[in-house]
């Protein structure tokens, strides 16, 4: 591949690919697959840390683009609710990559841009937050409620750990958060 046609984002997106094939993400096995030499990505990207945080950037802009059209036309606690399972259901469809996300040292994004698009999901979700009339105590309790579940809900399905008939994985994610939309009162 020559230099005209490399470019960090189809560097971010190889690299993206090889996570979801659990090959070992390293500046080798990303130019093999691009088909030119591991040198040339340090055009792009100082070492293996700064690749990891522009993945975490793209990953957070696709969620947060998802986002916007997922939640079109609504406000209040349905848009809180769908906006909760619209991460877990894109976080689920991409689950390696959010995976991957996830266990990226906040430290290393905060020291870089990604945490700038990590912050747009978070701002979104208070956005939605603010339309129901929420103490402050009871605003910060929600967001914080909304992302155990939404994390907690995204490693233990996308793991494995949730395979039960009785009661759908939905099924149970959707009652949780309108049980403790409900009692916000009681935070």
């Amino acid at each position: 591949m020559t230099s005209r046609t490399l470019n960090p984002e189809k560097i971010v997106r190889t690299a993206m690919q090889l996570i979801n094939e659990q090959i070992p993400l390293s500046f080798t096995n990303i130019s093999k697959q691009l088909g030119t030499r591991s040198q040339a990505l340090y055009n792009y990207f100082t070492d293996v840390k700064s690749l990891n945080v522009a993945i975490a950037k793209l990953y957070s802009t696709d969620l947060f683009n998802f986002l916007q059209s997922a939640l079109i036309g609504i406000s209040g606690k349905a848009a809180v609710i769908r906006y909760a399972i619209s991460v877990r259901n894109y976080s689920l469809e991409h689950f390696r990559i959010a995976q991957f996300v996830i266990s990226t040292p906040r430290e290393q994004l905060q020291a870089n841009q990604a945490d700038a698009s990590d912050w747009s999901i978070r701002n979104l979700l208070n956005q939605l937050l603010d339309t129901m009339s929420l103490t402050p105590t009871q605003h910060l309790n929600a967001s914080r409620m909304i992302r155990n579940l939404v994390i907690g809900e995204i490693l233990n399905v996308g793991s494995g750990w949730f395979k039960n008939e009785t009661v759908a994985e939905t099924a149970s994610f959707e009652r949780m958060l309108t049980v403790g939309l409900k009692h916000l009162d009681e935070l």
